[in-house]
């Protein structure tokens, strides 16, 4: 697992076979499947395999449309510029904002999450609202996300840029920046794969992006298509089982569980 992720923070690709019942990953038909290391929603676990929310939700997707195809772990920049130009490219888990709607083709959403500043516990810092965050030197964001985005938009320039939340997170323990943007629900994921104890940091009241999460596909991708994956995530969310539990409904509460969490983490 840290060879992975020390992997990941030089920007190398780490390609992760989708390990659906009952189908072998192969080509498919030029379909390129790429996501980030973003817990809860994409991340590698213990035993190297690429999983999370989103992740079931992709590989649910994929055995309902019979396509068979791998997953690419890359650093969100990297995949944005792929899926932006092309050929045949899917990547998930995204912020639908404004200046991505136009970039590509849509389904979803596939769940939601927020994001926050958090900084060292003992911080004297406060942000009441978001135009005092201007005030640090450096707030450590995740490249290419779109936190990092919509502060830019927002006048903010003092924002210091990483590949991963990892690497964010762990210049916000040895002081290079002085807050840190980072994903409430993804917390314990990303401070176990830095090395920090959650309890050592404080998060501070300004919520800074509250958004759902879709994915997103290159232009060229036949809009056919494009109904078939929201068809199947539709039947995901509204399908119920014996149980009357829908397939979506059993993947969210999965991530909500603390020791699921904890099962998938480097011991």
């Amino acid at each position: 697992m840290r060879v992975l992720l020390a992997i990941l923070l030089t920007g190398s690709m780490l390609l992760v076979g989708c390990n659906l019942a009952g189908i072998q990953p192969s080509t498919s038909g030029g379909l390129r499947i790429i996501t980030e290391i973003y817990p809860p929603y994409n991340f590698v676990d213990r035993n190297n395999n690429v999983t999370g929310q989103s992740t079931e939700i992709i590989q649910a997707i994929l055995e309902m449309t019979d396509t068979q195809t791998n997953i690419e772990v890359m650093p969100l920049s990297e995949g944005l510029d792929l899926a932006e130009n092309g050929p045949k490219v899917v990547i998930y888990s995204l912020n639908r904002t404004p200046q991505r709607e136009n970039l590509f083709k849509w389904v979803g959403p596939i769940g939601n999450y927020e994001q926050e500043f958090y900084a060292r516990k003992g911080s004297t810092i406060q942000v009441n609202k978001l135009e005092d965050a201007k005030k640090v030197s450096k707030i450590g964001v995740y490249k290419g996300d779109a936190g990092a985005q919509f502060l830019a938009s927002q006048g903010f320039t003092n924002l210091d840029e990483s590949l991963t939340d990892t690497e964010a997170l762990k210049k916000l323990m040895d002081g290079t920046v002085q807050l840190w943007l980072g994903n409430k629900e993804g917390l314990a994921i990303t401070a176990a794969q830095a090395g920090v104890n959650p309890r050592d940091l404080v998060i501070l009241p300004t919520v800074v992006i509250r958004a759902d999460l879709y994915i997103a596909f290159s232009k060229d991708i036949s809009d056919s298509m494009i109904k078939s994956w929201q068809k199947a995530l539709d039947a995901l969310k509204s399908e119920r089982d014996i149980d009357d539990k829908t397939v979506y409904e059993k993947i969210m509460a999965k991530y909500s569980d603390p020791d699921y969490i904890n099962s998938l983490l480097p011991k």
